[in-house]
């Protein structure tokens, strides 16, 4: 999981353009948790309903030859090139996000700036529907996310300098262009 956590703090320190608020994501147990509790039941479908008026979710699932964890959300990034950051300048963050290609809010949410803590499981499901079919030996990928991002009518992210605009609880430290605590590493009990 630290690779999925990795890959997610490294595509949050390169958004373009750049944010002056993204914070450094952590891994969290109790986000892992439910995010395992819901892959385990092997539905193509957010939720639980009550747990998504808190928390934001991404799914992933592939089928057939293996994939390594970090290409299960890679698809998640390449939304970005469907995704057009809030212009003018003037309006952020209030301007309303635009996405060109049939979605792109997986990419929004990973770079939702304040959604600074992520939980993720994965499952293999024997059986699972899929847009109307049954796939087979499915590896099915969950990630929540907290606070939940993906607000309509507003930005991820506010664009400026990096670390320009973090907020207090972060003390004015910056990293590899995301708000820090100066916790670089958790322990990570899922593999």
């Amino acid at each position: 999981m630290s690779a999925l956590l990795d890959y997610h703090n490294r595509v949050r320190s390169k958004v373009s353009p750049p944010a002056a608020n993204m914070e450094y994501m952590v891994w969290d147990e109790r986000l892992a948790k439910s995010a395992e509790s819901w892959a385990n039941q092997c539905k193509w479908d957010h939720g639980p309903n009550q747990l998504m008026r808190y928390v934001g979710q991404n799914l992933s699932i592939h089928s057939g030859r293996y994939k390594s964890v970090v290409d299960l959300v890679k698809a998640w990034h390449d939304e970005r090139q469907h995704y057009t950051f809030p212009y003018p300048r003037e309006c952020n963050p209030s301007c309303p996000s635009k996405c060109s290609g049939s979605v792109c809010t997986h990419y929004t949410q990973m770079v939702w700036a304040s959604s600074n803590k992520i939980g993720c499981a994965i499952n293999t499901c024997n059986n699972i529907k899929v847009w109307g079919s049954t796939w087979r030996q499915a590896v099915l990928l969950v990630c929540n996310y907290s606070i939940k991002g993906n607000w309509i009518g507003e930005a991820p992210y506010k664009l400026g300098r990096p670390c320009s605009a973090c907020p207090p609880s972060y003390g004015g430290i910056c990293s590899n262009n995301m708000c820090s605590s100066g916790v670089k590493s958790n322990k990570l009990s899922w593999f």
